[in-house]
């Protein structure tokens, strides 16, 4: 039983579908590859900030203390600094995707 609105064109007596509001099916696989795509970006946006820090300021799970030498990423701070607000955004977008 499909309930969705359609779109028609009438051309003489017969009409021809432009396009149908898509199933609650269609809207839910939708949400879940958007939200997906979302969610592996931040991770490897994650992965590629602790790959800075490990080695030289963490390893695994603990931080090491730097004897007075400041931390610098491998990729430069411009780079790093874009990275952390890449992370940021797709955090803050799928907290507002989800909740709709």
């Amino acid at each position: 039983m499909n309930h969705g609105m359609r779109l028609v064109r009438f051309e003489g007596d017969e009409s021809q579908t432009m396009a149908r509001v898509p199933s609650s099916q269609v809207e839910l696989t939708h949400f879940r590859n958007v939200t997906n795509n979302v969610v592996q970006d931040a991770l490897n946006v994650w992965s590629d900030i602790w790959g800075e820090l490990e080695g030289d300021v963490a390893r695994g799970a603990t931080v090491v203390p730097q004897d007075g030498k400041g931390f610098t990423p491998s990729c430069g701070w411009p780079e790093f600094l874009e990275k952390m607000w890449v992370l940021r955004q797709n955090l803050a977008f799928l907290s507002r995707f989800s909740r709709r």
